[in-house]
């Protein structure tokens, strides 16, 4: 008896996640970002700017870090893009599969590396890590350009550049992290940590049980060549003020990598709306992402909403979360985003406070 009631109640939650997020910051949310598997739409969010990052004029290409618990979706969202053009799809990686991609890299043919499973590489030697952090290191900022070893041949007259996208769980970045932040790697690849809410877990559990596929490959229209993307003056300062937390957080010293990160995601997600202009759609979406920069806190789906639905009261939040997150949910995120001092009281609402 009480078996089939619970199937049954995740039966109506997969019904419930099929209708969910039809407006999203009094915003109409596309086909696409309706049908997201559960919790992992700013997810989403994030890997799309930085794929979109290699065709805006005059930006540094977007490399992230996807963390979360194992069993979070990490490997299979990062698998739902590996189809699409200029990115290759690893489980795996060495610095010698590193090394055979430089000819396609050279000719404009990859973009992106994505690796779905970082925690792979990470179990080898501790040399053998450190000399792939150096190439990735090497790959993501200043280019690679000339390679003479016994296996490898490569001249380029100038640096090749790429994106890395890559994927591990949360004990692992928790052991790597001050390490990392030593050898400037932070800095270059831009953290992105989530954990899923109970009712996206809920909802994940019905689809499974229901059958349906929550991980679909995802086409990108991605352009055939750069384009020249503006940014105003007036929305400048507030890039500034999210690039200076950036920095703080990642110990980036000079802060300039990470002014550039926020430029390159605003741009980008211009971009991938169809827009040459950076607009306050996009700084409200860079606000709202925020909390998943800010490792070793994780964000999640209920708080993104809750940072795109502001300025709001208390209870119009309630009501307008109420389809997907319980009362419990939303007052919980409410008093963490204050804790995190992303949001605070002015009067009767919650404003931002980026």
């Amino acid at each position: 008896m009480y078996a089939e009631a619970y199937l049954e109640k995740l039966r109506g939650l997969a019904k419930l996640l099929s209708q969910r997020g039809e407006y999203i910051g009094n915003t109409p949310l596309s086909e696409t970002e309706t049908s997201v598997p559960p919790g992992l739409l700013p997810v989403k969010h994030c890997i799309e700017a930085a794929l979109y990052s290699p065709y805006v004029k005059g930006i540094d290409t977007l490399s992230l870090l996807i963390i979360a618990p194992i069993g979070s979706g990490k490997t299979e969202l990062l698998k739902a893009y590996g189809t699409n053009k200029g990115v290759a799809f690893y489980n795996d990686f060495t610095s010698y599969g590193l090394y055979t991609l430089l000819s396609q890299i050279q000719a404009g043919l990859i973009k992106h590396v994505l690796i779905s499973d970082f925690v792979r590489l990470l179990a080898r030697g501790k040399q053998v890590v450190r000399e792939i952090l150096m190439t990735l290191n090497a790959l993501i900022e200043e280019g690679i350009q000339n390679i003479e070893t016994f296996f490898i041949r490569f001249h380029s007259p100038k640096p090749v550049k790429a994106g890395v996208i890559a994927a591990l769980t949360t004990e692992e970045w928790r052991a790597r992290r001050k390490q990392w932040i030593r050898m400037g790697f932070l800095s270059r690849a831009l953290p992105v940590s989530y954990t899923l809410a109970p009712e996206d877990k809920l909802r994940g559990e019905g689809l499974i049980y229901e059958g349906i596929q929550a991980f679909k490959p995802v086409e990108l229209k991605l352009p055939t060549e750069t384009v020249e993307v503006a940014l105003p003056d007036k929305l400048k300062e507030e890039l500034k003020r999210l690039g200076r937390i950036l920095a703080a957080v990642n110990r980036d010293e000079t802060g300039f990598r990470s002014h550039k990160h926020v430029i390159a995601l605003a741009k980008s997600s211009a971009l991938k709306d169809g827009r040459e202009e950076v607009s306050e759609k996009d700084i409200r979406l860079l606000k709202a992402l925020f909390i998943f920069w800010l490792s070793p806190y994780s964000g999640d789906e209920p708080s993104f909403r809750i940072m795109l639905e502001l300025p709001a009261t208390t209870s119009r939040l309630l009501d307008s979360l109420a389809p997907l997150y319980s009362r419990a949910t939303i007052y919980r995120r409410l008093e963490r985003l204050e804790q995190l001092k992303a949001i605070r009281r002015s009067g009767e609402e919650w404003i931002l406070n980026l």
